[in-house]
């Protein structure tokens, strides 16, 4: 039976949050199959800082406000990284062959290995870390 864990990932909050982005659509299908299946979810500080940013400058300060205020109410399990996670961070970095690897996404892929989090809900490309994969809704 596959894990019912999934870490959603920047891409996957802004899509749903803007309903002019493409991938709106597909957005508002993953967080329905998430409700529908009992999905726990999870997410992480930065990527919350991430859109919350991008909610601001692209669409709308209050709605960037609302978007903090509904994910603290909400049930999505917000994961915040202590010293030894930024170490597995930073060495997750510099041991990565792959120059297109940024601190975040390292820390990020760290941050869900080690709560056993396999799966990410993504429309970016996913670095092929600790054996974590893009969540796709089956068909």
């Amino acid at each position: 039976m596959a894990s019912k864990k999934v870490f959603i990932a920047r891409s996957g909050f802004y899509a749903f949050i803007d309903r002019a982005h493409p991938k709106h659509e597909q957005a508002v299908a993953y967080f329905r199959y998430f409700a529908e299946q009992g999905y726990f979810l999870y997410s992480d500080s930065m990527t919350l800082t991430d859109v919350y940013n991008q909610i601001y400058r692209n669409i709308s300060p209050s709605l960037a406000k609302d978007f903090l205020r509904i994910i603290f109410v909400g049930n999505i399990n917000i994961i915040y990284p202590d010293q030894s996670d930024v170490k597995a961070g930073l060495k997750t970095l510099v041991n990565y062959q792959s120059t297109d690897l940024t601190f975040g996404q390292a820390l990020r892929a760290v941050l869900a290995n080690r709560r056993g989090v396999t799966q990410i809900f993504t429309f970016d490309y996913l670095h092929p870390l600790f054996g974590q994969s893009i969540f796709y809704l089956p068909i």
